[in-house]
């Protein structure tokens, strides 16, 4: 904390499940916080938010925040009572200790917990639960999954460079991400480099606000990824571009034999781009390098989303690409896995099940059957796959309690709800999967109201349960924060960071542990030291619209929400979703411009409101994820697994992006 013109300044950094984690100052006067803004002070991070920044600041104050804990009378009915703190524990204390009693287990006890602040003291819930005993919890993540388990085979592990490697890059290749909307912060550094010469391609499905600055756009069909990489190998190999070491790489004969064999003109089809269009990048690739590819997270959530990552993985290193300076593919660091996580806490009995499949596997458990659901960080009622299935499910549960900071899709159908603190008014510390950013969260202000954190919430749970019941718990609750910190990060760790320990964080944010050059000198981390080619599988065409479902819905990221987090603008959000469709499909279909209809599939309906893009191809609807106070696109997803994501995080990803939907005129039924 330090003082500038009257205010008081403490330092931020934003938890939330973004690519840039960015470091804030929080400018406070009179007790109230009026201005926050990037914080400057580690290079490479900004003086300016993005368009979420609005919201941030805005969630403190706003008038429908959470800020007393509530018990629903009945559940669904919206006839909320205040109660106190202890009365609200005593609740879900005496549930926990009844199923236990009357099932001889704590499995009864699920935790649904993700995304909403990945602070590492935000881990409390996760050990609150694993200090009870075996419970039962989600795994998994629908976020990615499939690519993590790429890179973690093809090169031991992952790692992203740093943002200025871009710097000296010939050709960035932006593929499936919109860094323009979800990553403002890394633009200048791309702006930076085609100043310098460098090309930049971006190749999406849907011309994005990224696509409108670069230097060439290529539109594929969605999920045609992989046809894409395959066809370039083939013709890279063809041109003789390719070369490898054995020594550096395994599996390489193998992946081009079978590259060899796969009929082109298909793969052509596959992508709906001319044959001259993919010539073109294939030149650009091979008379340019260093070579940088961004992977986004969209091209891995399809069926097939971690191959498409290990081939081009593949691509990068034939093309001699990796190990270089301002080459090499970047999608996510896990450095963050280097800290303890010790708040987290471990039992070797937790039941875990798909996060991504969560009603069904719900439903399947019987022995024992989940009785008590508590989640954070999340609303799955809005943001859950199969969501008709979970709808029903939710009924079967005895006790739902939400921590969160606003009455949200899930809090509106649950028992009891906590209210919990912003990164504004407790301590806790985070880092990035993107950005190598670690920085401080400093109260600036108390908890408003009775707000309390995911860590205060769990001292006080566990250490009423061992006064009902001496020894349910093993909850660290007579440590406080600072301690708690002291071991999530030791001094081997901060030593790695150049810091005596985490208390410099109020200084300045610094950069967690990370190579300044990904797999530098082509050393990798698999035992054999080698790069591992994927095998190529004998059929790799992407699903496509049938007659019944003509339309791939697509979801993609906004510029002014993450996903559902959008609680401080909902009054100003359509009713209904916004879906955009190009103009002649539109017709087809009977549609007009600003106009109700349904969309639906084999798993329900959604009423949304029709927009014209002259942009997107004929076959495409798109629907940005959070723009609308009914949301529910989910409610038209299968959740249909991807081919990897179960090395890294214990369950397969979600195949989002491989929705097939139809669109009606609202009253007409064919």
């Amino acid at each position: 904390m330090f003082h500038e013109d009257n205010y008081q300044v403490t330092r931020h950094i934003c938890p939330r499940n973004c690519y840039d984690s960015c470091p804030m100052l929080a400018y406070t006067r009179g007790g109230k916080i009026e201005k926050i803004t990037g914080d400057s002070s580690l290079p490479g991070a900004s003086g300016r938010l993005c368009a979420k920044g609005e919201q941030i600041l805005a969630q403190v104050y706003h008038p429908r925040r959470l800020l007393y804990p509530m018990r629903q009378k009945q559940r669904g009915s919206g006839r909320w009572q205040r109660i106190s703190w202890q009365e609200a524990i005593d609740i879900i204390a005496q549930k926990i200790l009844e199923l236990k009693k009357r099932y001889g287990s704590t499995l009864p006890l699920c935790l649904n917990k993700y995304s909403g602040n990945f602070g590492l003291l935000h881990y409390a819930t996760e050990g609150m639960f694993n200090a009870l005993g075996a419970t039962t919890q989600v795994s998994g993540t629908p976020c990615f999954s499939s690519g993590l388990d790429a890179q973690l085979l093809d090169f031991g592990g992952n790692r992203t460079a740093p943002i200025r490697q871009l710097l000296k890059a010939r050709l960035i290749i932006l593929w499936g991400v919109n860094p323009a909307w979800t990553s403002i912060h890394t633009m200048p550094a791309i702006y930076s480099a085609r100043q310098q010469g460098a090309k930049v391609v971006v190749i999406d499905p849907v011309y994005t606000e990224t696509a409108h600055k670069a230097d060439y756009y290529i539109q594929l069909r969605p999920g045609s990824d992989t046809a894409l990489v395959t066809l370039l190998l083939q013709i890279l190999d063809r041109r003789g571009a390719l070369h490898f070491d054995e020594k550096k790489i395994s599996g390489q004969q193998e992946l081009l034999t079978a590259v060899r064999k796969v009929n082109s003109a298909k793969l052509c089809h596959a992508i709906d781009q001319p044959p001259a269009a993919v010539e073109f990048l294939a030149g650009l690739i091979a008379a340019n390098s260093p070579m940088h590819i961004w992977c986004g997270f969209g091209l891995q959530r399809h069926i097939h989303g971690g191959l498409t990552i290990r081939l081009i993985d593949a691509l990068s290193m034939l093309t001699g690409n990796i190990g270089i300076p301002s080459g090499g593919v970047n999608f996510a660091d896990m450095g963050m896995a280097k800290f303890p996580h010790a708040l987290r806490g471990h039992h070797p009995g937790t039941r875990f099940i798909n996060i991504n499949n969560f009603a069904h596997e719900l439903h399947s458990l019987t022995d024992p059957p989940v009785k008590m659901l508590w989640t954070a960080c999340r609303d799955p009622l809005r943001q859950d796959m199969a969501l008709s299935d979970l709808q029903k499910v939710w009924q079967d549960l005895e006790l739902v309690v939400t921590a969160d900071k606003f009455l949200t899709k899930t809090a509106q159908m649950s028992d009891i709800v906590l209210p919990v603190t912003t990164e504004f008014e407790s301590l806790d510390v985070f880092g990035g999967y993107f950005r190598h950013h670690l920085g401080i969260n400093e109260p600036a202000i108390p908890p408003r109201g009775e707000a309390r954190s995911d860590l205060d919430i769990a001292r006080h749970l566990s250490v009423w349960l061992n006064e009902l019941a001496p020894g349910t718990s093993t909850f660290p609750t007579q440590q406080n924060d600072e301690e708690l910190l002291d071991k999530e990060l030791p001094p081997e760790l901060c030593r790695q960071m150049n810091i005596d320990s985490w208390q410099d964080l109020y200084n300045q944010p610094v950069l967690f542990p990370h190579a300044q050059i990904p797999w530098e000198n082509n050393t990798f981390d698999h035992p054999d030291g080698k790069f591992h080619c994927c095998r190529l599988p004998d059929n790799i065409q992407s699903l496509l619209p049938g007659d019944a479902y003509p339309f791939h819905l697509i979801t993609p990221h906004a510029q002014d929400f993450i996903n559902g987090q959008n609680h401080t603008k909902a009054d100003r959000l359509p009713e209904y979703p916004v879906v955009y469709i190009h103009p002649e499909a539109a017709a087809r279909r009977g549609l007009t411009h600003n106009h109700p209809a349904i969309m639906e599939n084999e798993q329900g309906a959604l009423q949304v409101i029709v927009k014209f893009r002259q942009d997107l191809a004929p076959d495409i609807i798109i629907s940005p994820q959070g723009t609308s106070r009914q949301g529910g696109l989910n409610i038209l997803s299968t959740g249909l697994p991807t081919d990897l994501g179960r090395l890294y995080t214990g369950a397969p990803g979600v195949a989002i992006y491989d929705t097939f939907v139809d669109i009606r005129a609202l009253g007409r039924a064919d």
